[in-house]
């Protein structure tokens, strides 16, 4: 099943890479962040699948100290926060597709209307079959819909806010897991200690980096386009009103 959806990933990517109708800028990089970030979740999710098997003590251990110990070492729900953080990037995103779509739709809408218009009260008919489908080309003018300006911040400061929640459990809780070589396992049935080991401890410390590193590219990503935008749609367009003034 996961590999079936991360195939059916590959035209949806090309389709949007070849897409030049985008309404406002960055479309299609985040488009290609979705693709690439749910590749990248079904590849560090192998090593994980069956990390319970992985999980072996040394000793004369039954198998309920044996799941007492692998409970107590993972604590916390790796894979399932993996997951959830990209549901809230995938969630976060198509909120604001969606408040965009609008905005862009209505505005064709309206554009259409007055090109049709304009057009009959000048006697061109000939010419509105040209002129309505370049409207679909048009992007949204941040310059004039301020609130869609702060709507367009807002998704880069709540997708920073949420990558950094994520990147700081990868650093501090999912890593230290599987850093160390041994691990010391003591519970109040048997006390032991028993000393457990996790099989393919290297493949799951990449895993972890790999969303380390992409976490780190999206945080990256947003700043850049945050910034961008701070400077173009209001510093710029501040300074044009008060040239203006003057």
């Amino acid at each position: 099943m996961a590999g079936a959806a991360v195939a059916g990933l590959i035209p949806v990517l090309h389709s949007v890479a070849s897409d030049k109708s985008g309404y406002y800028i960055g479309r299609q990089l985040w488009f290609a962040f979705i693709a690439v970030y749910g590749v990248v979740m079904y590849m560090v999710g192998i090593p994980w699948a069956s990390v319970h098997e992985d999980f072996w003590c040394h000793g004369n251990i039954t198998d309920p100290c044996l799941i007492e110990c692998f409970e107590k070492h993972f604590s916390s729900p790796v894979v399932g926060t993996w997951y959830f953080f990209f549901f809230i990037f995938l969630a976060l995103f198509f909120l604001m597709e969606f408040f965009m779509a609008q905005i862009w739709h209505k505005q064709i809408k309206v554009k259409s209307v007055e090109s049709v218009a304009s057009e009959i009260e000048e006697g061109f008919m000939v010419g509105i079959q040209e002129h309505v489908p370049s409207l679909k080309k048009s992007i949204l003018n941040f310059h004039q819909e301020k609130m869609l300006l702060l709507l367009y911040l807002l998704y880069f400061l709540l997708q920073v806010g949420a990558q950094c929640v994520f990147l700081f459990l990868l650093m501090c809780q999912h890593l230290p897991l599987v850093n160390q070589a041994i691990i010391h396992c003591s519970t109040e049935s048997r006390p032991g200690p028993y000393f457990c080991l996790i099989r393919g401890i290297m493949e799951k410390q990449m895993s972890i980096y790999t969303l380390i590193i992409l976490s780190f590219t999206i945080i990256l990503f947003c700043s850049g386009f945050f910034i961008y935008s701070i400077h173009h749609y209001l510093l710029k367009g501040l300074a044009s009103a008060k040239f203006w003034l003057d």
